[in-house]
């Protein structure tokens, strides 16, 4: 026995895979406190040395920078800061086909600095989230304006993400001297 759609129930059908998808977009509660923060994961201390500083050494928990980011289309090499005290990241930024990019991708700061992230407003809800041995999270937020701020004091290359644009690309990287 055949069965015909009509077609009511091919556009229903359409709109329930369109809410479905946008509701995996915007996230539930991720974590088991009941905010929507991520966990931040974390790993064994980074050993000290020259070799946790130099963005170009992978280790077996951590990946380069530069393999880390190379799926994100603003990363085009570290950009030096250090010497300052206090470095601003950009969240939002047009990068990987539309505003899922941190600016600059890749900071190089001297040990002591904090960076302090500032969201566009541009790119939906984005959020600063540690990944690879570091430990921090900030909320999800859409503002302009909004801002988050992390304290460097380890040396060794520090990978991030936004968690809902991740696949996209959107990722960064501090890198600690």
């Amino acid at each position: 026995m055949s069965r015909r759609c009509s077609r009511r129930t091919v556009v229903r059908s359409a709109c329930l895979a369109v809410v479905g998808t946008v509701a995996g977009c915007l996230g539930t509660d991720s974590t088991q406190d009941g905010t929507d923060q991520p966990e931040a994961t974390t790993a064994p201390p980074a050993t000290t040395g020259s070799t946790t500083a130099d963005a170009g050494t992978e280790t077996a928990s951590q990946p380069t920078v530069e393999s880390f980011l190379s799926d994100t289309s603003n990363f085009d090499g570290v950009v030096d800061r250090t010497g300052a005290d206090a470095v601003g990241v950009d969240v939002g930024v047009e990068a990987n086909g539309a505003f899922f990019g941190f600016g600059p991708a890749a900071v190089r700061v001297d040990q002591g600095t904090t960076v302090t992230w500032t969201w566009t407003g541009q790119g939906s809800t984005h959020n600063v989230v540690a990944r690879h041995g570091a430990a921090f999270a900030s909320e999800q937020s859409g503002e302009e304006g909004f801002t988050f701020e992390h304290g460097f004091d380890e040396p060794g290359a520090v990978l991030y993400v936004c968690v809902p644009h991740e696949g996209a690309g959107m990722k960064g990287a501090v890198v600690v001297e």
